[in-house]
């Protein structure tokens, strides 16, 4: 085998690579000096106050100057912010506020900012699941992970679940607007059910989810939004059994995460009525892991180490994983659940397949 030395060129492909890699730390540090900036309110504060220098963003802020200016110039180098070289200032480009600024708006990117800075937190017991098995404990993640996972979770709510993808769904909508019951199980801070519950008021909602604080903090926005005397959240364990019987069903990103997925599908059966309907969001994905392609190809896989395998093989469980949860596997999972039918809704959607499970 021939050996590589200092005299030896090195190849255009290999050149090419090497700029890949610098490419990508690139990237990898304008997210994290996103997070920071979207940590610490300062795309919020350009936004709002307009330009400022790193003297005035700090009285404005209160936060170090010495730091402030450094960000800025990483900010300004990576095309997220304007800087003027003469006055010193930095601004919010107009066009960069929707991802940058508008929280719940349907560009807003500040979801991933948190959720990429969790998601490396517990970064040696990665290295150790990778060296001994087992996998990483949800108490492992940080308080920012959990509010992006939430963040993201609100972009699609409000933004498409109620205006494009439930008129996918008529039965669905039928059901709702005849004041039938809704559950959604896994339902985090329970953004599905309360954005429902906004549109469909004679239906009644009903969210359902491992952690206390998680639905603390559904039942404070269920009370925010108005809607609370329709809303019901309970800490819940669906791996224990199901907590009545409903006109609807649904789980949101939760089906590949859980440690027994083909349980927890018998147990949404056992949840939907025998004429109701199980509403089914997951990852988008191929039956092969190799064929993903796409900007988001490789979040997937990165989001899988980090957080969706890791954690359900840390409870002992099937680990599938970002990517495991292909049309292919939803049609053998559900079937063996004890559904009859599923059908894949003709959504366009960068990360998510939903799917429409009758009994």
């Amino acid at each position: 085998m021939t050996q590589a030395t200092d005299q030896q060129a090195p190849t255009p492909e290999a050149m090419a690579f090497v700029g890949k890699v610098i490419d990508n730390a690139s990237g990898m540090m304008a997210i994290r000096l996103c997070a920071i900036g979207d940590r610490l309110g300062l795309f919020k504060d350009l936004a709002e106050n307009g330009p400022a220098t790193s003297v005035a963003l700090a009285a404005r802020t209160g936060l170090n100057e010495r730091y402030l200016r450094e960000w800025i110039y990483g900010m300004f180098l990576g095309g997220y912010l304007n800087f003027d070289k003469q006055s010193r200032e930095v601004s919010m480009p107009e066009a960069h506020i929707p991802a940058l600024v508008d929280v719940g708006g349907p560009l807003f990117q500040g979801g991933l900012f948190k959720m990429f800075t969790g998601f490396m937190e517990p970064y040696e017991d990665l290295i150790e699941a990778f060296q001994q098995g087992g996998g990483i404990a949800y108490e492992s993640y940080p308080d920012d992970f959990w509010k992006g996972l939430e963040h993201n979770s609100c972009v699609r709510y409000k933004n498409l679940l109620v205006s494009q993808w439930l008129p996918e769904m008529p039965d669905v909508q039928a059901k709702l607007e005849n004041g039938g019951t809704f559950a959604d199980f896994g339902c985090g801070a329970g953004r599905s059910s309360i954005e429902l519950a906004k549109a469909y008021p004679k239906a009644r909602f009903y969210g359902f989810d491992l952690f206390p604080q998680n639905i603390e903090n559904a039942r404070k926005t269920a009370e925010e939004e108005g809607v609370s005397d329709r809303v019901e959240f309970q800490v819940h364990d669906i791996s224990k059994g199901v907590p009545g019987k409903f006109d609807v069903v649904a789980t949101f990103d939760l089906i590949h995460d859980m440690a027994d997925p083909k349980g927890g599908l018998k147990a949404l059966r056992q949840a939907c009525k025998d004429d109701g309907i199980y509403v089914l969001m997951d990852v988008d994905c191929t039956d092969d892991p190799a064929d993903n392609q796409g900007p988001l190809a490789l979040f997937k896989l990165g989001a899988s180490l980090h957080f969706c395998m890791t954690t359900s093989l840390g409870q002992g469980g099937m680990g599938l994983g970002t990517v495991g949860l292909p049309e292919s596997k939803v049609v053998e999972f559900s079937s063996e659940a004890g559904f009859s039918t599923v059908r894949r809704l003709p959504i366009e959607h960068p990360l998510n397949a939903l799917y429409e499970i009758r009994p």
